[in-house]
Order: C-alpha cells, then sequence, then structure tokens
C-alpha cells in the first residue's frame, strides 16, 4: 500500500517546476532529501512507520514552503514595481527586509527537515542516505 503512496508523493516532488523548488527563494541553497528518501527508501532500509512520518511532515512542510514562496514572490513583484515607479529608497528598504525574513523563513524550513530526517532515520540510514544524494549529485554533474 505505501508504495502506491510513494507513486503519488514522488512525481509531485520530483517533477514539479523547477521554479517552485529554485535556489533562489532561499539565503543558502535548498538542502533537498526528500526525493532520495522517498524513492530510495527500500535501498535506505525505511520502514513502514518512517515512512508514514515522512510523508506526513513532506505535506505539513510543503504547504508552508508553498506559502513562503507565493509571498516572496507577491514582494518580488512590489519591489520591482517600487524601484520602477521611483519610490522612495526607505519604503523599498522595509520591502527588501520583509523579503530577507521569507527568506530565513523558507531557509530554516529546509534546516528542520533535514534535522527531521536526522531524527526519523537511523544513523545509519540518514549516513547512507547523505552518501547516495553525494553520489546521484557527482552522477549528474558528469
Amino acid at each position: 500500500m505505501w508504495k502506491v503512496l510513494v507513486g503519488l508523493v514522488f512525481p509531485v516532488l520530483v517533477l514539479a517546476t523547477e521554479e517552485e523548488f529554485s535556489n533562489r527563494y532561499f539565503l543558502v541553497d535548498r538542502i533537498f532529501l526528500m526525493p532520495f528518501v522517498i524513492k530510495y527508501s527500500e535501498d535506505l532500509g525505511i520502514d513502514e512507520g518512517q515512512m508514514r512520518r515522512i510523508k506526513e511532515f513532506i505535506r505539513k512542510n510543503e504547504r508552508e514552503v508553498q506559502r513562503n514562496i507565493r509571498i516572496l514572490r507577491y514582494l518580488d513583484m512590489k519591489a520591482k514595481l517600487m524601484i520602477l515607479n521611483g519610490e522612495d529608497e526607505e519604503k523599498i528598504r522595509d520591502v527588501l527586509s520583509d523579503i530577507a525574513y521569507v527568506k530565513t523563513e523558507l531557509t530554516l524550513l529546509n534546516a528542520r527537515s533535514v534535522r527531521f530526517l536526522k531524527e526519523v532515520l537511523t544513523p545509519d540510514q540518514f549516513q547512507r542516505l547523505k552518501d547516495l544524494v553525494a553520489l546521484k549529485i557527482f552522477e549528474y554533474q558528469q
């Protein structure tokens, strides 16, 4: 049963537009481990209880990420229009501060997801996940 759910969740995480997971929304590049956890769950030895917790976390966390990305898009457009209209520098600074705050929150959400995986997975599973991600990134760059 959970394999069917993985089949439904994974495409949403991996096939989403690049814009949705773009690093431009984060202060530092996003460490996005969840697709690897879902795709390679059997290789990592993730049991049903762990998978249930991971799916619940994904559902809650990604909803908040998407909300913040919508806010950032709005603030970005607002800042551009303010600059184009020659608004006062202090007003633009306020909007830029809001953008920085939301990007900080998104980056902290990303850090929370990594801490969550470190908590849910065994130390061996988490190390294998990190090794797998490093290998796949290396393969992708070749």
